[in-house]
């Protein structure tokens, strides 16, 4: 009895030691991504996005997401050395990536130019995302305090065309291929908190990078 516990035990260990092997690289990868949302934040918002769909990833896969970390990781130091630490939102995810940059690093408050600040930012996100994604949706978004000057009869034109320029900067200095943007304004209509104090209108003024890997 003492030998025939043995061998089962053995063959136990055998099978459990097989079973880690095929799955390695999917837990490489999340200790990656658990590592960068502890490290990053997450937009809880968008969590619904991605839900319910299983992981398969391969170690080619993994080599890319890995790139993308390092991108990311390159991202947040940059922000951090700017003061920009609390203005900078980043999930990343097995099938795609959402980064949330506040208002103050790309424009000055009622513009749409932006800033020189913004553009070492940008860089980074344009490096972070040509090579992989598939898809990049840029989405402007603004506050609910009416604007109604020349440029901008209302925060419809004003979160569009930053977004619009926010994507032609991509493809004119960062070398993102114009085929997989697209741009689009939200005006003060999809809010991250409610309008009620200075704080969360400056939170809700923001743009996002919405990701779809290859």
């Amino acid at each position: 009895m003492v030998t025939y516990g043995d061998i089962v035990t053995l063959l136990l260990t055998f099978f459990v030691l097989l079973l880690s092997f095929a799955s390695l690289d999917e837990v490489k990868f999340e200790e990656a991504a658990s590592s960068l949302k502890g490290a990053l934040g997450i937009l809880e918002r968008y969590q619904s996005i991605l839900k319910n769909k299983s992981i398969s990833v391969t170690e080619e896969d993994l080599l890319r997401r890995l790139d993308i970390y390092e991108s990311v990781n390159e991202l947040k130091k940059v922000t951090e050395e700017m003061g920009y630490k609390e203005a900078v939102s980043i999930k990343v995810t097995e099938s795609g990536m959402l980064i949330q940059l506040g208002d103050k690093i790309l424009f000055d408050l009622g513009k749409a130019v932006l800033r020189p600040e913004a553009l070492p930012i940008l860089d980074i996100v344009g490096k972070t995302i040509r090579d992989q994604a598939g898809e990049v949706l840029v989405g402007g978004h603004t506050d609910n305090i009416p604007i109604n000057s020349p440029d901008f009869p209302s925060n419809w034109e004003l979160s569009t065309a930053r977004a619009v320029n926010v994507v032609k900067y991509l493809i004119d200095k960062a070398g993102v291929p114009p085929e997989i943007l697209g741009a689009t304004g939200y005006s003060e209509f999809k809010p991250l908190v409610p309008n009620d104090s200075p704080e969360n209108r400056r939170k809700n003024r923001r743009v996002e990078f919405l990701v779809t890997w290859k």
